[in-house]
Formats: structure tokens, sequence, C-alpha cells
């Protein structure tokens, strides 16, 4: 049942670029958009799922996912894509409890899925050395509820640091490969080093720097290909889209061993 203070997605039920809205419910407030007002009171008690019937038509209410907060976000920086963070996620196996860290803040969006896949035991420790990023992706975090689950520290992760032993860290910045040696020590045996980087020359400098460490394992290298469909089910067309993200990036994927 939904109460206030829980965060909700309300999604517009239309055949034609329909439209969406998150928000925190309170107790007596609203949200007004172009079908009318919403009335959090109308929806306080209820269950995900249900349809609200406003002036102009209709919405569902949806609980948010890591992917629908990032269209919600100010974005100062350029981000990880959606299906990057997701992927990246996977690959390290991150769940409830774990600890992970992240070098690269930027705007928050790696930040989000890490957030929601360790919660609600687990912790994020969050570094930029931006502190104008940072505080961006602190005020973005604000509105997933999520903010518990991290510390954010404005630091250079070039330099030597100590946190308590990490499931997993993230490199995504330009230059990963000068983290690597710092950032491994704080990794617990098994745990995964994730680098996202653009450019082939990052790659190549990113490898070479996990192969000259003796504590790290290089497992995979690869990209993350998506193809969008606009699809008209009444007449039975689907063709490719004309706008689809065709490269974003490159990830990296160590482990720690002990030696």
């Amino acid at each position: 049942m939904l109460t206030e203070g829980s965060i909700v997605r309300a999604f517009e039920i239309s055949d034609r670029n329909p439209k969406s809205w998150i928000f925190k419910l309170l107790k007596d407030g609203e949200y007004s958009t172009h079908l009318g007002r919403i009335d959090h009171n109308a929806i306080i008690g209820q269950e995900y799922g249900s349809v609200i019937t406003l002036t102009k038509g209709e919405i569902i209410v949806l609980r948010p996912s890591p992917r629908d907060f990032l269209r919600s976000f100010r974005l100062k920086t350029q981000i990880m894509y959606a299906d990057d963070c997701a992927i990246a996620c996977s690959v390290a196996g991150i769940g409830n409890g774990m600890s992970v860290g992240e070098a690269g803040t930027g705007s928050g969006a790696l930040t989000t899925f890490l957030a929601w896949a360790v919660a609600p035991d687990g912790h994020v420790y969050s570094f930029d050395i931006n502190e104008k990023h940072l505080c961006n992706a602190q005020q973005n975090l604000q509105l997933t509820g999520l903010q518990d689950n991290i510390t954010f520290k404005i630091f250079d992760i070039r330099e030597k640091f100590t946190v308590p032993p990490l499931d997993a860290f993230f490199l995504d910045f330009s230059t990963p490969f000068e983290a690597i040696d710092t950032v491994t020590p704080n990794l617990a045996g098994g745990g995964h080093l994730i680098c996202f980087v653009p450019n082939w020359g990052q790659v190549e400098q990113s490898v070479e720097k996990i192969q000259q460490n003796s504590e790290l394992a290089l497992q995979q290298v690869f990209e993350i290909n998506r193809r969008d469909f606009n699809i008209n089910p009444k007449k039975h067309i689907m063709r490719p889209s004309f706008r689809s993200i065709v490269y974003s990036g490159i990830i990296i994927h160590a482990i720690k061993i002990l030696t």
C-alpha cells in the first residue's frame, strides 16, 4: 500500500508519446500536468499499478526504476546510459548488502543503479574531484530516496585512500588506468573492478595496467549494442527506430585475486 513519503511514477495512458512524472507523495499534496491536477491523497492508500482518472485523461501509478530516475536528473556531465549501468552491475553481481565504490560520480547515473542494487543493507562510496558535479549528483539522488545508502566524497581517486573492503569498484572517467593501483588494495578477495571508457587508447592503457598488477585478473572486454523499434500493432508494422544509441563505450572487467 502506498503511504505518505512513497516515491511514485505517474505514467500517462496514451497511444502516442506518453509522458510520466516522478514525485514523493505528501498529504494534501498535488502535482500539475497537462492532464490535470494529480491529487496525492487520491493515490495514498492505493497500490502500485492503480489507474487514477484525471480531468483530461488517466495515469497508472508505478514504482520508478533507476532508468526512470535518470530521465528526471539534471545533467551537468555526460552519463553512462542506463543499459551500460545495468549490465555493469550485473557483471559485478551487485546485490543487497554489498559495499561498492565508484569514481567519477558525475550526475549520479551509475550511483543510482548501484545504490538501488545494494539497498537496503549495502552501501556506496562515491568519489569525484569536482565539487559542483558532486553537489548536483546529491541533489539528483534526493529524488530517489536512496541517499542514505551513499557516502559522497570530494577526492582524487588516484591518491591512496582507505574504505572498508569493497565487493566492487567502478571507474567511470577518462583515465581509469591512473587509479587502478590505488583502488585495488580496497577490494576484497574476488572483488570486481569495472572500467568504462569510450576510446580504444583508454582500453589499451587500462588493460595493460591491469595485467601489470599481480592482484588483478582480466576477465572480459566488451561493448553493448542496442537497437530500438517503432511498432504499430494495428497495421502490423515494425521497423528500426531512426534514432538509436549506436555506440556508448567499452566495459573492462577484472577481479581481485589473492596471491
